[in-house]
């Protein structure tokens, strides 16, 4: 069986979690958390970063790392496209989300998320405000000239770029902070076709469920 060390709030778990459902592959989840890692984590991933994946075949860490080997070994469903350009754009949004987005979402997730209802401690809503009025309309604004107003990311089908934007704006979102339709237009109705597919849909679902209980 796949076993998935982290927890699906995370987004680079949930881009991981995502691959394998789009894959169609089978796992379990491991919930390890950053603040919980077990004793003899690092025999797993050696840097001790989350998400790790753990197969028949590999012992993995660092999510681009992971999907680009579930792209290899499952070529069903792909999530890079064929197209040079268009597979370039899918890994160069992938990095952009992993880093620049997560900049912005994970933050505002940790303050009102993880501080308020997990720690039990008080939002630092000096900032989230900052963030919100400073840092997010460079990252939002960037991706909005970038998107077009149909389809993906990387074309008409959801790529890994896609899956690793649309974790970020999932967290941003349970923040309470959704994209700003009259701001950002193509990147709100973007969100809107992403949350929509089923893929997604189910995956929200999912964590509505575990959030409720």
């Amino acid at each position: 069986m796949t076993t998935v060390y982290g927890i699906q709030l995370s987004p680079f778990a949930r881009k991981v979690i995502l691959a394998l459902e789009a894959k169609g592959v089978e796992f379990e989840i491991n919930p390890v958390t950053p603040m919980n890692k077990p004793e003899g984590f690092e025999n797993i991933s050696p840097l001790k970063k989350i998400p790790a994946l753990q197969d028949d075949l590999v012992t993995l860490a660092d999510s681009t790392v992971i999907c680009e080997y579930l792209e290899e070994r499952y070529p069903q469903n792909p999530l890079y496209p064929e197209d040079l350009v268009a597979r370039a754009r899918a890994r160069w949004f992938e990095e952009f989300s992993d880093t620049s987005v997560l900049a912005v979402a994970g933050p505002l997730f940790f303050e009102r998320v993880v501080k308020k209802v997990m720690l039990k401690q008080e939002t630092d809503e000096a900032r989230v405000s900052q963030i919100i009025e400073e840092e997010m309309p460079k990252v939002y604004g960037y991706l909005e000239q970038e998107l077009d107003e149909a389809g993906f990311i990387a074309g008409e089908a959801v790529s890994v770029a896609d899956l690793a934007l649309g974790s970020n704006l999932i967290n941003a979102m349970y923040a309470g902070v959704d994209v700003d339709s009259t701001r950002w237009p193509k990147l709100a109705a973007y969100k809107n076709r992403l949350f929509s597919t089923e893929l997604f849909a189910n995956r929200l679902a999912s964590d509505k469920a575990m959030m409720s209980a």
